[in-house]
């Protein structure tokens, strides 16, 4: 037999390199696949003192792993049950009121949130509170962006994220308008009439807790928010007529029952108590059913204020003892107010949001438009006993 030839020995290694690109081999030799990138998110949900929900989406089904900490994310959060695209990790004991950095697998950056004061703790926290984005997208980005500026703790939504819950293009275009804010502010929202445009499943898939109801409420330092439904689906609602169900008049009262008689009580809802567009259409206006079930509840627990959207544009007002607030002026197309109806003490047409601080019994606020000049300031809460933050409640503010 004749020896190879170094040729030969050549020709043999180009073969098996040749066979390296086969579709069986290559299968059998490629590395696993990492995770798959986010679509949509992260977005924080259900603050607490020891607890943080961290959401987000993925084209694809996998296993949702999420690493934090305080210093770094050196702590490995699994989400359990099999592979899904919709991911919700729950990290719990968690230190209140602290820093933590998390960094989803698969996502292109780490991110931070800070966990809320301990129940009844006072403060000082501040509070973002915007609405009727209605896919308005140029300008919903501009008031993402603005508020996104402000660094607060929490994220009240009036509702009236997309024009239609039916289509998945408005809600990742939403996401992606609103991630510099949310991935680093826990979100309180509230259920639209528009965002029962499909029976309020794309909420549901989103914001919702899954064991409960559309309305709840939650305890957040010195705050207690409760969050109704004015577009409940199980009372009748429909895009355009609003409802309130029985069992959450109950619910809400039974509430109102279990709350510390200092702590701070707010209202988030959609459709509220009060508000007086200039020029006046069937299912817009303040709703009598919140009005009504705002008043049973007073006569249970003093009710600081309420904060709706539906109408798009910014009032301020007190009637019959109760402060409320129209926030609509987060994007969609911007209506005009009547600023001189009894009981209103501030409107504007503008794209808007408020930030309220809170600091023990002291609360304060300030309307500022996208181009971050203050169009309204207000004082909620007032009382002798000094804040912990100098000057707090030294300062001058319009009520």
């Amino acid at each position: 037999m004749r020896p190879r030839s170094a040729c030969g020995a050549l020709a043999a290694l180009a073969a098996l390199a040749a066979c390296d690109s086969l579709p069986g081999l290559a299968r059998r030799v490629a590395a696993p696949p990492g995770p798959p990138p986010l679509t949509m998110g992260p977005w924080l949900l259900d603050p607490g003192a020891a607890t943080m929900t961290v959401a987000w989406t993925t084209e694809v089904p996998s296993a949702g792993r999420l690493w934090y900490g305080t210093s770094a994310p050196d702590h490995l959060a699994i989400e359990p049950g099999a592979g899904s695209t919709d991911h919700r990790v729950v990290l719990a004991s968690l230190s209140p009121q602290t820093q933590y950095r998390y960094r989803i697998e698969g996502a292109d950056a780490s991110s931070v949130f800070t966990t809320a004061p301990e129940p009844g703790q006072e403060g000082p926290i501040q509070v973002l509170v915007y609405g009727d984005n209605r896919s308005n997208s140029g300008d919903h980005a501009l008031v993402a962006r603005a508020a996104a500026a402000e660094h607060v703790q929490l994220a009240l939504h009036t509702g009236d994220m997309v024009v239609n819950a039916r289509e998945p293009d408005l809600w990742r275009t939403w996401f992606r308008e609103e991630h510099d804010l949310l991935a680093k502010t826990p979100l309180l929202p509230t259920v639209g009439n528009h965002e029962i445009t499909d029976s309020g499943v794309a909420y549901s898939r989103w914001f919702q807790h899954r064991d409960r109801p559309t309305y709840w409420s939650v305890d957040y330092g010195p705050l207690h928010i409760d969050v109704l439904d004015s577009f409940e689906v199980a009372a009748g609602a429909k895009p355009h007529i609003g409802g309130v169900s029985e069992a959450q008049k109950a619910w809400f009262e039974e509430d109102l029952r279990q709350v510390p008689k200092d702590r701070h009580v707010w209202v988030l809802v959609h459709q509220g108590p009060y508000a007086h567009p200039a020029h006046a259409r069937p299912g817009h206006g303040g709703s009598e059913a919140v009005r009504a079930a705002v008043a049973a509840g007073a006569k249970i627990h003093p009710i600081e204020v309420v904060f709706a959207g539906h109408e798009h544009f910014y009032e301020r007002g007190l009637i019959d003892g109760l402060h409320y607030f129209v926030m609509g002026g987060g994007g969609a197309p911007l209506e005009d107010p009547d600023p001189s109806f009894p009981g209103v003490q501030a409107a504007q047409k503008a794209l808007s949001y408020a930030t309220v601080e809170v600091c023990g019994c002291h609360v304060r606020g300030q309307v500022k438009d996208i181009a971050g000049k203050v169009i309204d300031s207000f004082r909620l809460s007032d009382c002798a006993t000094p804040c912990a933050t100098p000057g707090f409640a030294a300062e001058p503010a319009a009520r």
